[in-house]
């Protein structure tokens, strides 16, 4: 099955996230992804691809170049689980090398979740890594809707 199969629209992003950015992972762009193909890629036989859309071009860019420009996300920097809401819709994890840090918080569910950051060392203004801008996390909760993702550069 074609990854936009299994994990249509709007569910697709935070698990690519989550593939790119955690730690001992290898993370894989599969043929396609990056259009979205949402066929199933034959294997063993010639398929041709069609290209000509990238919706999800500028997204695999920039979670491609956060992973080979950020030592916090090499194979060798530390991952810690962070508790920022609901543990049963929200995953959140931390990434350090040296001074070097990366914040992932993900929206697994179909409803908004509140999400409260209470470890004082995450609090700043660090830089969201999709919009460029920086963002104020403090121990002020805000609300994510379904399927969203935050990556924040320290």
């Amino acid at each position: 099955k074609a990854d936009f199969e299994t994990m249509p629209g709007n569910v697709h992003a935070p698990f690519a996230v989550f593939t790119q950015t955690m730690g001992s992972s290898v993370p894989l762009i599969y043929s396609g992804q990056e259009e979205p193909v949402s066929r199933a890629i034959r294997f063993f036989d010639k398929d041709t691809i069609t290209f000509g859309q990238y919706k999800r071009e500028a997204f695999y860019k920039t979670l491609l170049s956060l992973r080979k420009n950020n030592a916090a996300l090499a194979s060798n920097a530390s991952f810690k689980k962070e508790n920022v809401g609901d543990e049963t819709a929200v995953y959140a994890y931390t990434r350090q090398k040296g001074d070097k840090k990366v914040l992932v918080i993900l929206n697994l569910s179909a409803k908004p979740q509140n999400i409260l950051v209470n470890n004082a060392t995450l609090h700043g203004e660090p830089k969201n890594i999709f919009s460029g801008a920086k963002e104020k996390i403090s121990a002020l909760p805000f609300t994510m809707q379904p399927w969203a993702y935050l990556v924040y550069e320290y």
